[in-house]
């Protein structure tokens, strides 16, 4: 049956026979031009996919480069050279604090040596077990036989001194779980002389400031802590303020308690005194195991640091103040105090461990721009001893770009000053400058006669000195565009 045409045909109409008639219900879609793999009899077999212009290998694994890219390289390498920096981390040697000479025993020795203590510990004579004892305990090896054997001495032996020398012994290698080992100690705190207090607490203050130094999850607990506590406490408030068991015994509780209020009062009152050596151990003690910072710890810091005839105390001191930080250093209002101290303190030192020391204080506290500018105005002025200052402190704060390197070069052959002269090349030694222009100009002027040919001498011998890989790269031209 013919399907019913549309209002405006007739069933005669060719038009409504061709559109309605002869055409079917539903025509499938098909894409125009079809693919060729409609009448492929058989799969072809994969084939290689020749690389396109933009999957070129790199340029790296090119044996031969062209010209393009050898310019393109040539201009990076120059602008690199542009962009050279002199700052201390690359060109300064760090002077290292002198160490007191100890006698260093063969480590072959060593296992022999501790057999031997251990075995005179049982000895029937008793000042060889005295010795025995003594000598572990300094000897510092906390090795299990060493431990065990003081244990089953300890608990074995009934000679008063012989226990104390082992529970000292114990305390020094960090052996403080044990009850009956602390007792010992506390009981030698409140009865025996003065010598041997002062004994027992130089002895619990190192084991102390080593345990107070571990992660709060990794301390052990110390036996018998509460009686400890109370002792030192009294020992701190009976004995004189400044006497050397009070500040021992507030030290020992400042390590086992932080926030213990005596230890703390201590600490401040020893501020005010004027050995160095306590004011220093205070510092330390307040600032980093306390964490208390006011401006009286402030000022006695810098005044530390200013002052302080000990130059252990002044590089300490210096690290202190890198540690507190600026924030805190503005929020007591001694920022320019500060910067003033450290400012004097990198020309004027006349020790080049305490300069470097002071000069990583003022990066840290973020001061070595407004350092530089000062420095850098420095080098052009009349006055020769404000262009020495100028030239040492550019020694430890290294150089912020190459003109004053430069500077440093046109002084060094044209400043009417010979000191100013001679401080500029140890400027270029101490700073490691082991550039082609530096070595010119020094052997050039080694040639000669006189204190600067000298030390233009001793400033080649040190530049040879550097390890090759610095050598390698440092050994540059500083290009002029």
């Amino acid at each position: 049956m013919l399907p019913k045409p549309p209002w405006g045909f007739f069933p005669e109409d060719p038009v409504y026979i061709r559109n309605y008639v002869t055409r079917p219900a539903w025509t499938p879609h098909i894409t125009y031009p079809q693919s060729p793999s409609l009448w492929r009899t058989s799969t072809p077999a994969p084939h290689f996919i020749q690389p396109r212009i933009v999957e070129q290998p790199d340029s790296a694994s090119l044996s031969q480069q062209c010209i393009y890219r050898k310019k393109l390289e040539k201009e990076k390498s120059k602008t690199q050279k542009k962009k050279s920096d002199f700052y201390l981390t690359k060109f300064v040697r760090l002077a290292k604090l002198k160490q007191k000479e100890i006698y260093l025993w063969n480590e072959k020795l060593k296992p022999e040596r501790l057999k031997i203590l251990i075995k005179n510990l049982t000895s029937s004579v008793e000042p060889e077990q005295l010795y025995a004892a003594q000598a572990l305990g300094h000897l510092g090896v906390a090795e299990e036989d060493v431990v065990s054997a003081l244990y089953n001495t300890f608990q074995e032996c009934e000679s008063l001194p012989l226990r104390y020398e082992i529970a000292r012994s114990l305390a020094l290698l960090g052996c403080l779980e044990e009850a009956s080992v602390m007792k010992v100690l506390i009981r030698h705190l409140k009865e025996a002389s003065l010598n041997q207090r002062e004994d027992v607490l130089s002895a619990l203050k190192v084991s102390l400031h080593a345990w107070s130094m571990l992660p709060t999850y990794e301390r052990h607990y110390i036996g018998a802590q509460s009686s400890l506590t109370r002792n030192l406490q009294r020992l701190v408030k009976l004995q004189e303020p400044m006497n050397n068991i009070t500040f021992n015994a507030a030290i020992c509780l400042g390590y086992l308690e932080e926030s213990n209020p005596t230890a703390q009062m201590t600490m401040l009152q020893c501020l005010a005194q004027e050995d160095w050596k306590k004011k220093m151990e205070a510092l330390v003690m307040l600032i980093h195991q306390m964490a208390i910072v006011d401006a009286v710890i402030l000022q006695t810091l810098v005044e530390q640091l200013r002052s302080s005839p000990v130059y252990k105390h002044r590089v300490d001191s210096a690290k202190l103040l890198a540690t507190i930080g600026l924030e805190i250093i503005q929020r007591e209002c001694l920022e320019d105090k500060v910067f003033n101290v450290l400012l004097e303190k990198l020309s004027e030192e006349p020790l080049l461990v305490v300069r470097q020391a002071v000069a990583l204080a003022v990066e840290e506290l973020k001061m070595k721009k407004r350092v530089w500018d000062i420095v850098e105005k420095q080098l052009k002025e009349e006055n020769e001893e404000a262009r020495r200052k100028a030239v040492i402190s550019l020694g430890v704060l290294g150089f912020r770009h190459k003109n004053a390197f430069f500077t440093l070069l046109e002084m060094l052959d044209l400043d009417t000053s010979e000191e100013v002269r001679i401080q500029v090349i140890r400027t270029f030694s101490t700073l490691g400058m082991n550039n082609i222009h530096v070595r010119k100009s020094l052997k050039h002027k080694a040639q000669t006669d006189g204190t600067l040919a000298r030390e233009c001498a001793k400033a080649l011998k040190i530049l040879d000195t550097i390890p090759v890989l610095q050598k390698d790269l440092m050994l540059q031209p500083f290009w002029l565009h």
